[in-house]
């Protein structure tokens, strides 16, 4: 029996799959729910599902940060998110790698049954090969960042290899493959300033690949098209990006300050801009806006506020939640921490 925790900010959408969950019988409880990500953060510490389906769109934290959170905690658990028609396509593109699936509203019975089943199938087999699948995913995307363009084919090699050994379904293999192609020659289109010969990778064409050979083929034809792109051009716009990136944390810390967002305001996919981050400032992107939010938060408790108030103004609406992220990230409670700076003073 898999435990479910669904996260979105409509009732009826939490209501209905409720309710397609008990209508089916299928083998899947929902053991929480939250109306934005900051609850739904909660819940799933609390409750610790199988799986999660998240709205990418909620109030107080996004989908794919609350994804992003998660992960550290429970590395295991399988993620699907949800998306409005309208953005459906950049949704897609946005999803980090190892979301399982990603469903367009309405949501209908029919989604609902197909993303169990595939729930199904991917654990049929061992999650430490889906691990290693995504480890070696990175590795590649690391190599386009660090422009360590021999490295690129030796660990595309590697991935290949481990799809052909474990993903038999051959529309899954392609499916997989499809994935990492889109997000690197959007990373790779992103740096580019050659907009006559940008890298281009079809959906179309990824679909009606035949056999294995074509499908490895495609892999190699994109990474040779991205290899030259790299070699003909300087990265020179990323760390402006970073740049604006950090400055627009610092004016809007205490606002949901999802990367989904910014990322939308630079024209950029969420998953390069991501790791691009990571890459430029050394820390992902959530671990950066929490440690300067909780430097904020020391800050205005030495000032003397109190301490519903600096949750509240460094961006934290559930108050306990704060207090929990501000004692792992200082080892003190922030009324304990309030309290020592008064002994000093």
């Amino acid at each position: 029996m898999y435990r479910m925790v669904v996260a979105d900010d409509e009732y009826i959408v939490v209501e209905g799959i409720k309710a397609i969950l008990g209508r089916l019988g299928l083998e899947c409880e929902m053991v929480g729910f939250a109306y934005n990500g900051i609850d739904a953060l909660e819940v799933i510490r609390e409750a610790r599902p199988d799986i999660v389906i998240t709205d990418i769109r909620m109030p107080g934290l996004d989908g794919l940060s609350l994804i992003e959170i998660c992960r550290e905690f429970l590395p295991d658990a399988f993620f699907v998110v949800i998306s409005g028609y309208t953005e459906f396509e950049y949704a897609k593109r946005a999803l980090s790698l190892g979301v399982i699936n990603y469903i367009d509203k309405p949501v209908t019975i029919q989604k609902i049954a197909e993303t169990i089943e595939l729930l199904d199938q991917k654990n049929s087999k061992p999650s430490i090969v889906y691990n290693k699948i995504s480890i070696q995913m990175d590795k590649i995307v690391d190599a386009f960042m660090e422009e360590r363009i021999d490295d690129m084919d030796q660990a595309a090699t590697g991935m290949l290899r481990l799809l052909r050994d474990y993903i038999l379904d051959f529309d899954k293999y392609k499916h997989e493959i499809f994935k990492l192609l889109a997000v690197l020659v959007e990373a790779c289109n992103d740096k580019s300033q050659d907009y006559e010969n940008r890298c281009k990778v079809s959906y179309h064409a990824a679909e009606h690949l035949k056999n294995q050979e074509e499908a490895e083929n495609y892999v190699f034809k994109i990474l040779k098209e991205i290899k030259e792109n790299m070699q003909g051009r300087k990265v020179g716009s990323s760390h402006r990006i970073i740049k604006k990136l950090l400055e627009y944390i610092e004016e809007n810390y205490g606002e949901s300050v999802g990367l989904n967002e910014f990322a939308m305001l630079v024209d950029m996919n969420p998953a390069y801009l991501s790791i691009l981050f990571r890459n430029e400032v050394g820390v992902s992107y959530i671990k950066y806006l929490t440690d300067f939010r909780i430097k904020k938060a020391k800050a205005f408790l030495e000032q003397g506020m109190k301490v519903v108030e600096v949750s509240e103004k460094v961006g934290y609406v559930n108050y306990r939640y704060f207090c929990e992220i501000f004692k792992k990230h200082v080892g003190q409670t922030p009324n304990e921490y309030k309290g020592r700076i008064r002994k000093k003073s």
